[in-house]
């Protein structure tokens, strides 16, 4: 049964901010607020990107628009990070990791997460590095590695693989289900569509969309290794997020790169 604390009321985030992480380490001023940085690559990309995209010689290249497009999922995401933790379209700060909480995988984690521990199984240091970790240096660095080499291209459609199996399972169908918002859901509503038809345009649909849930199955193993082996939060948070979101992605480019190099040999 759900504690009464743990029912959502627009305080909940600053609540789960206040208090201590579940390794019990105290909220660091990174953790936050790192949500605004979020906002602020927001803002500069959306401008980078916009400039580029009406600069006649730059877009005018195929290859230069699937790195537009790439980066594209990097600054979308980036506003995604903002709707989720930052404040929500309801006004509310911090407002995804008490909603995350207090969905399904509260049940999930119920025999080690206390009815009264709103920081389980996410709590603001997770958070931290798989936001960091999984976007920032996940998909900006498959979009660092794609802009300078073609072999790595496909990285840029599967970080909208991962994006679209994000927004479509974590935020639209829970909204269809419980008819009620969630923070990151209307930003899902235009990235879930835009990320369906960039991967499809990719020619490696399955392949983008696979690794997007991939990446999800180890994020909540990555959740399971934490509470069940009581492993370091960073240390192991950083493995789980840097293996599935810029590793795994850079391999499977370059793979099918060299497989579609020996075809047209």
């Amino acid at each position: 049964m759900t504690s009464t604390f743990l029912r959502a009321r627009p305080d909940t985030g600053l609540d789960i901010l206040n208090r201590r992480n579940a390794d019990d380490t105290e909220v660091t001023w990174m953790e936050q607020n790192w949500m605004f940085f979020s906002w602020a690559f927001f803002l500069f990309g959306a401008g980078c990107l916009i400039t580029l995209r009406f600069h006649n010689k730059f877009y005018s290249s195929p290859r230069n628009r699937q790195i537009w497009l790439g980066w594209l999922s990097v600054v979308m995401y980036c506003l995604h990070q903002s709707e989720e933790h930052a404040y929500d379209l309801r006004g509310w700060r911090y407002s995804f990791v008490p909603y995350f909480n207090l969905g399904p995988i509260h049940d999930i984690f119920s025999d080690i997460c206390a009815e009264d521990n709103p920081s389980c199984p996410l709590d603001p240091k997770i958070t931290l590095y798989v936001n960091i970790y999984a976007i920032w240096v996940g998909f900006g660095g498959c979009m660092v590695a794609a802009t300078l080499s073609d072999r790595f291209l496909l990285a840029a459609a599967i970080n909208w693989g991962v994006a679209v199996v994000n927004g479509l399972g974590g935020h639209i169908l829970p909204a269809l289900l419980t008819q009620s918002y969630n923070p990151g859901v209307i930003q899902s509503i235009v990235m879930v569509p835009l990320g369906i038809y960039i991967v499809r345009e990719s020619g490696n649909a399955l392949t983008c969309i696979g690794t997007g849930v991939l990446f999800h199955a180890l994020l909540i193993s990555c959740v399971n290794v934490i509470f069940r082996l009581h492993t370091p939060e960073t240390v192991t948070t950083i493995i789980f997020m840097v293996v599935p979101g810029l590793i795994l992605p850079l391999f499977i480019a370059n793979a099918v790169y060299k497989q579609n190099q020996k075809k047209s040999t």
